[in-house]
């Protein structure tokens, strides 16, 4: 039984090793950011894994980034996460991608060295003061009843003491964070054949989903999947197009930014190649072996991910898909094939791989898989990843419905944080979905709920020409310095690129050329710009799409140099700029409209999102409410008017009746403290 009656009891007669302040369970990409922040903000912190050895594992494409997860990673590393410093160091290739299309959709990606990855993140997390590794089951969550608080009859009735091990052991914090990716209760499926396993053959987590459901836990169930893994030496790569490494890399990580002793591990190719008419034809004939079509497979899988039959079956019109093949560390021949998910039996797998040039005789060393697992309906959480009915009990990752590394790095962080916070007798940290990606996955997640594994994409943010990858710095580092995550002397560097771009800015609006100029009409001609009366500023001129701010230098004596290391230059007294403070002045001329007209809606936003609804207030007593909404709105208790208004089945109709009832809240509240 988890439920504790006796504490001081329960201590004299169990089996206790350790009482610290924060255990975070599991030890993938969310319950490493997790254990780091709230360790360095002073927790003494128990970080669980079932296997040490597979500790930030990669099972699925061992890549980090992407279309706007990049944008999460860069986020992460502005506020003193971890994720993109090891990236750095342990990446093969990299590409920034959506480069020919808008500043807003720009997104980094890298192909990491898998193993590596995951060694140097074990040799991080080592180091950290205050964070203690241990490789153990956990299978119950402990907990006791909670004070009853009169003034809050929607507070948590029961509070988290501790987790138990499947050794019977038992380990007391008041805070718990649970990030246990895809092992709750997981099957492994190769077409009618179902074990139970983890992902990479590794151990599935079994009974602590049963402790979640003795808590009164909404569970759901989900499914994700991987392709095969095929030798390199076995294909045939020089008949396949090769896509190349990005002319320069640049790392995730802002302490690496314009470094110039900073390199990537190593810049390799991957290749393009293509299903066949072969490919759909065998596919189609054996979608009745297909887990996901017979019966075998109940729940919901990623949409924006889906395995190479499914996309046969929903796009019947494709006669191809592209397939990405990948290498997956510098010392193994392993060769991740993106975009050939499948959990089609193994005979169907390798005659499907015949059908595609240049794997024809593809050397399986792994076979694709399709995988289920237990998670909590994210709907339970508040703003903060608490569940709302258990104190001091945190979810993060995969275990919330979201589907990849980042996501759950982005929800680890901020649950690390939280959990020290609430503890520490602090403010919580709520992102808000105008100031970070972060803020638009958990607020989707947590208000609006998913029936699918939730994948963060650019179009899920309404203001992402705000919220740029090059950018997350200015967003979130002061906020992260404040949080006590970012160093000293990382903010001081920070403040002094921010004064750079500045002053840069400042110069270019200032600085004027003369039309008359016979340099000047040469300039504007050769680029079929018009000319004026008069003359321009510099920064006049970088507003025309047809003129960049390198092309100003003919006509810009006085501009600062752009060299790597320009922080160490400056500190010597150089007046230099570095290339993403460059890039940064050229964005913030060139969109300046755009951007101030985003700000504009944003402050519109602002005024929905700050009116903040009581922890307390009684939504069954508004009986103009819609029955649909009155009960999610009872349930979810959102923290502001925002918030509510993003719930399924709350519609404007109810919002404008809960606006009503909010005013008349607080003047019966201002009256009731004036007779007091």
């Amino acid at each position: 039984m988890a439920e504790i009656k006796d504490l001081n009891q329960f201590k004299a007669s169990e089996m206790i090793v350790e009482e610290v302040d924060v255990i975070v369970v599991g030890a993938g990409h969310a319950g490493c950011e997790a254990a780091v922040a709230a360790a360095k903000l002073g927790a003494k912190t128990l970080l669980f894994t079932m296997t040490l050895d597979s500790l930030a594992n990669m099972p699925c494409n061992p890549n980090i980034g992407g279309t706007a997860k990049g944008q999460l990673v860069r986020e992460i590393d502005a506020l003193g996460g971890i994720m993109g410093l090891i990236a750095d160091s342990e990446f093969i290739q990299f590409r920034m991608l959506n480069s020919s299309k808008g500043a807003a959709v720009l997104s980094p990606r890298a192909q990491m060295d898998r193993t590596h990855y995951q060694r140097r993140m074990k040799q991080y997390l080592e180091t950290v003061p205050g964070l203690q590794l241990f490789q153990a089951e956990i299978t119950e969550l402990l907990w006791q009843a909670s004070d009853f608080d009169p003034d809050n009859p929607f507070a948590a009735k029961k509070e988290i003491i501790g987790v138990r091990s499947r050794a019977g052991v038992s380990y007391l914090a008041p805070r718990v964070i649970l990030a246990t990716g895809t092992f709750l209760n997981s099957q492994v499926i190769i077409g009618d054949s179902v074990q139970d396993s983890g992902p990479d053959g590794l151990a599935p987590a079994l009974g602590l989903s049963d402790s979640l459901r003795e808590l009164g836990l909404p569970l759901k169930r989900f499914k994700t999947g991987t392709p095969a893994r095929m030798h390199r030496r076995s294909l045939r790569l020089e008949e396949l197009e090769q896509q190349p490494n990005d002319e320069l890399s640049k790392p995730f990580s802002y302490a690496n930014e314009d470094r110039s002793d900073w390199q990537p591990k190593a810049e390799l190719p991957c290749w393009l190649a293509w299903t066949t008419e072969a490919t759909k034809q065998l596919l189609l004939d054996n979608i009745h072996r297909s887990p996901l079509y017979s019966g075998v497979i109940e729940s919901v899988g990623p949409r924006y991910c889906p395995s190479i039959e499914d996309k046969y079956v929903k796009f019947p019109d494709h006669e191809r898909h592209h397939i990405f093949l990948e290498p997956t560390g510098l010392d193994t021949a392993e060769i991740y094939a993106s975009g050939l998910s499948t959990s089609m039996p193994v005979d169907v797998q390798k005659a499907m791989l015949k059908t595609i040039k240049g794997i024809e005789d593809a050397e399986l060393m792994r076979f694709g898989y399709a995988i289920e697992y237990d998670l909590v309906d994210p709907t339970a959480l508040d703003l903060t990843l608490s569940l709302r009915s258990v104190k001091g009990l945190y979810t993060a990752g995969q275990i919330n419905g979201s589907s990849g590394y980042e996501e759950a790095a982005a929800q680890g962080l901020i649950a690390g944080i939280n959990a020290w916070r609430s503890l520490n007798g602090e403010s919580a940290l709520v992102i808000e979905r105008s100031q970070a990606y972060i803020g638009v996955l958990i607020d989707d997640l947590v208000s609006k709920g998913t029936d699918e594994p939730y994948r963060m994409m650019t179009a899920r943010a309404e203001y992402r020409l705000i919220l740029r990858q090059d950018n997350a710095d200015q967003r979130l580092t002061p906020l992260g310095y404040e949080l006590g995550l970012i160093s000293a002397e990382r903010y001081a560097a920070f403040q002094r690129k921010q004064a750079r771009i500045e002053a840069e800015l400042k110069r270019l609006e200032n600085y004027r050329v003369r039309s008359s100029d016979p340099k000047v009409k040469a300039f504007l001609e050769s680029r079929k710009s018009a000319t004026k009366e008069g003359g321009f500023s510099l920064k006049e001129l970088l507003k025309r799409p047809e003129i960049s701010y390198s092309d100003l230098a003919e006509l810009d004596p006085e501009r600062p140099p752009i060299e790597l290391d320009a922080d160490q230059k400056a500190l010597a007294g150089a007046h230099v700029l570095a290339p993403a403070e460059a890039f940064a002045v050229e964005l913030a001329i060139k969109y300046e409209g755009y951007i101030k007209l985003e700000e504009e809606r944003l402050r519109r936003f602002a005024q929905m999102e700050h009116r903040l609804i009581p922890e307390d207030f009684d939504y069954l007593k508004l009986s103009g409410l819609s029955a649909e909404a009155r009960q999610k709105l009872h349930e979810r208790r959102p923290l502001s008017l925002g918030q509510a208004g993003r719930i399924s089945g709350v519609s404007p109709a109810d919002l404008s009746v809960l606006l009503v009832a909010l005013k008349m809240h607080g003047k019966s509240k201002s009256s009731a403290e004036s007779e007091a």
